[in-house]
């Protein structure tokens, strides 16, 4: 510290010295103290892997810096990658560049204070402090800089069956999954009648023995539309909209409205279309009327929209921002109208923006995410995985691969080696239902009875 202190009146002695040589100009010096923009080199990664003969071994492998993003805090003082290294990276010999406003940088080990350069080697097993120190001498500011590794082999998808698990396959369709509370609940058919079956989360899931009809919904029932929400769970039939605290006993809600198709839910809220028009539909809100509690809606018109361009079937997924967690990008994905074309429908919105915006289909990209039947889209790892049946044009089989967008669903990678469906998935052609519960499993339950769960890195 005594050293820093020297340092800085020496620095401020310059600064009056070169004051009062020029006499004639007046020289400001900025009173900023900030990091503008952190980033990491190349660093080594230790992967696991096989000799010829078989035998464990270790190969070494390098992890480019400039793919990873950096987020700065400026309220909090938080420097951190928004993508985790992968699990192995060494992260005890870093170098680093440093973009600031001010006039230089310390940077704290083993309760040393170093000037920071860009050759330096820093440990970051642990977060590192760092403090920008103002040219004019008025003032600093701390950041603490960590580097986020993966704990977990996370390029690896393992799947478990989930034997013995009471879902009644080949009597009851699996159209849809959801998670209400601690339960998983499937809806479907079974004889032509809407049914749901529920089991509880545990390390023994089971599904209940038993099959419930959905009692008090009249109509066709859009499985596709079925979401959990507040506690509740809510579907649409013959446009109309229905909730149920446990999945059996159903509710009419706002009889005055139908609806086209129920999108999701984000910020909150349900959002649904209803005549050319999104509408949003707040939590559940009670009123007393003569001591008789009553549940209202409270709706509200989003925008106005082309109905052709709304997914059909469609998922909707929350991931936070990859440069600022505080904000929540919701991403609505399925498959198009009819009379939209050959490209999946993709529409996005921020928690701070009040309106979805649609993504115009771009003409010959060869990484959009593939046409499948029964597109599914889950959130994992703040990414999105896509998944599905066979392909429109025939070119991909059901089930035989899993497609990553790491931005918003603006472009595609078919993930190779270990991302990959069960093998005894492939070429599945039957209806099926999938969730990612609050536990970051992912469960698959399919018509013929076959269950799975899975879980990127372990």
């Amino acid at each position: 510290m005594r050293k820093i202190l020297a340092l800085i009146a020496s620095l401020l002695a310059t600064a009056g010295m070169l004051v009062s040589c020029l006499e004639s100009e007046e020289i400001e010096l900025s009173s900023h103290a900030y990091i503008a923009s952190f980033s990491i080199n190349d660093i080594k990664t230790k992967v696991p892997a096989k000799t010829n003969d078989g035998r464990d071994t270790t190969i070494v492998k390098t992890t480019y810096g400039k793919y990873y993003t950096f987020a700065i805090n400026h309220v909090t003082g938080e420097v951190y990658n928004v993508d985790s290294l992968p699990k192995g990276t060494d992260v005890t010999h870093v170098t680093a560049e440093i973009n600031i406003g001010g006039s230089y940088v310390y940077y704290y080990q083993d309760e040393e204070a170093k000037y920071f350069s860009s050759k330096d080697s820093i440990d970051f097993t642990n977060p590192v402090r760092f403090t920008v120190y103002a040219a004019d001498g008025s003032g600093s500011r701390n950041y603490h800089i960590r580097l986020n590794v993966h704990q977990s082999d996370m390029e690896t998808l393992a799947w478990t069956p989930v034997e013995n698990n009471n879902f009644h396959g080949g009597r009851m369709t699996a159209e849809k999954m959801v998670q209400l509370r601690d339960h998983l609940m499937v809806f479907g058919e079974m004889g032509g009648v809407p049914t749901v079956m529920g089991g509880k989360l545990d390390g023994n899931f089971r599904f209940a023995k038993k099959e419930w009809p959905l009692k008090g919904v009249v109509g066709q029932v859009d499985y596709s539309s079925i979401v959990a929400h507040e506690n509740a769970v809510y579907l649409l039939a013959d446009g109309k909209l229905y909730s149920s605290i446990e999945g059996v006993n159903w509710t009419a809600e706002s009889p005055e409205h139908t609806f086209d198709r129920m999108l999701g839910v984000a910020d909150g809220k349900l959002y649904l279309s209803e005549g050319g028009m999104i509408v949003a539909c707040d939590p559940y809100e009670w009123t007393t009327d003569n001591r008789v509690e009553t549940l209202t809606h409270n709706w509200q018109t989003v925008q106005t929209v082309d109905e052709t361009l709304l997914p059909v079937n469609p998922s909707m997924v929350t991931l936070p921002l990859r440069t600022n967690a505080n904000i929540l990008r919701t991403v609505l994905i399925g498959n198009p109208h009819a009379d939209a074309g050959d490209d999946v429908s993709i529409w996005t919105k921020l928690s701070t923006d009040p309106v979805w915006t649609y993504y115009n289909p771009v003409a010959g990209n060869d990484k959009a995410c593939p046409l499948l039947e029964r597109l599914t889209v889950i959130g994992y790892d703040n990414k999105l995985y896509a998944f599905g049946g066979a392909s429109k044009d025939g070119s991909v089989e059901a089930f035989e691969a899993i497609y990553l967008s790491a931005d918003g669903g603006i472009t595609w990678r078919k993930q190779k080696k270990d991302i990959v469906l069960p093998e005894e998935l492939k070429g599945y052609s039957e209806p099926f239902a999938c969730v990612v519960d609050t536990e970051e499993n992912i469960w698959i339950v399919c018509s013929d009875g076959l269950m799975f769960r899975g879980r990127i890195g372990g």
